[in-house]
């Protein structure tokens, strides 16, 4: 699939040039043009979206894999999702599990949108931009959930560890890590690269729950694997998402001490 690919040269003021090889469509953002990082994020437009049939599709998929996971851990009875804009998949999982605590974090129309519709759960308004501040959160959670934020901060290192500072050694971490080929907009792109993702997350403290990787129902296009892919199955190569499962190390030094 040689013709997926071009090298892309981009000059910038100052002369600073990019480089990337990825896949044809895929355009060179600057930070400043990413809607997730502006406070106005969920007003508007992009509420809208949430009524198209995909979105609504995937929140249920995304749930059933919540299912299995709590089937697996019977001891998950909190739950925190960092960025679920208006919390849609915390209603379908409290709609299967409504005695979980589930707390969610992001923006103030996101929490405007979730209070008109009288959702479930609790919602609290805080900046993700680079790392958050902890008050009224419980001390530790059972299960944590990123699902498509990482890619969207800035200090992503951070956030992580502030969400091993708030598991225990039996909680769980679900990451949605979107696919390069599905054109998402990343902060750091080659970061979230299959091999890449899995090594920042180990050194942060969480590592495969048993090699346990879920794809999506949806695909990308077609395109050849990258080095930084030598881990991801076959099967998943053109997986829209790839939901992956954690455990806590016990051995990892936070900074803490």
């Amino acid at each position: 699939m040689a013709n997926e690919y071009k090298l892309h040269t981009e000059t910038r003021p100052k002369d600073i040039q990019y480089w990337t090889i990825r896949h044809s469509n895929e355009a060179i953002f600057d930070v400043s043009q990413f809607d997730t990082l502006h406070s106005n994020e969920w007003d508007g437009d992009s509420i809208g979206r949430l009524a198209e049939q995909g979105w609504d599709q995937r929140y249920t998929y995304e749930a059933s894999l919540i299912d299995i996971i709590i089937r697996d851990n019977p001891n998950i009875k909190s739950v925190l999702e960092l960025g679920p804009g208006p919390g849609m998949l915390a209603q379908k999982v409290l709609a299967n599990h409504p005695d979980l605590t589930y707390h969610l974090i992001d923006k103030k129309h996101a929490k405007k949108y979730f209070d008109d519709n009288d959702f479930k759960g609790e919602f609290f308004v805080k900046d993700l931009s680079a790392g958050f501040d902890t008050k009224g959160l419980l001390d530790t959670y059972d299960l944590v959930i990123t699902n498509d934020f990482l890619e969207h901060v800035l200090n992503p290192s951070l956030i992580v560890q502030q969400l091993y500072k708030l598991t225990h050694d039996d909680s769980r971490y679900l990451v949605s890590n979107p696919n390069w080929r599905m054109g998402h907009q990343y902060v750091y792109r080659g970061l979230f690269d299959f091999d890449n993702i899995i090594y920042f997350l180990k050194i942060h403290g969480f590592v495969m729950d048993e090699g346990k990787v879920w794809g999506s129902p949806l695909t990308t296009p077609p395109a050849d694997r990258l080095h930084s892919e030598s881990m991801l199955p076959d099967n998943l190569l053109q997986s829209w998402n790839h939901y992956i499962l954690l455990v806590r190390k016990q051995t990892y030094n936070d900074g803490a001490s």
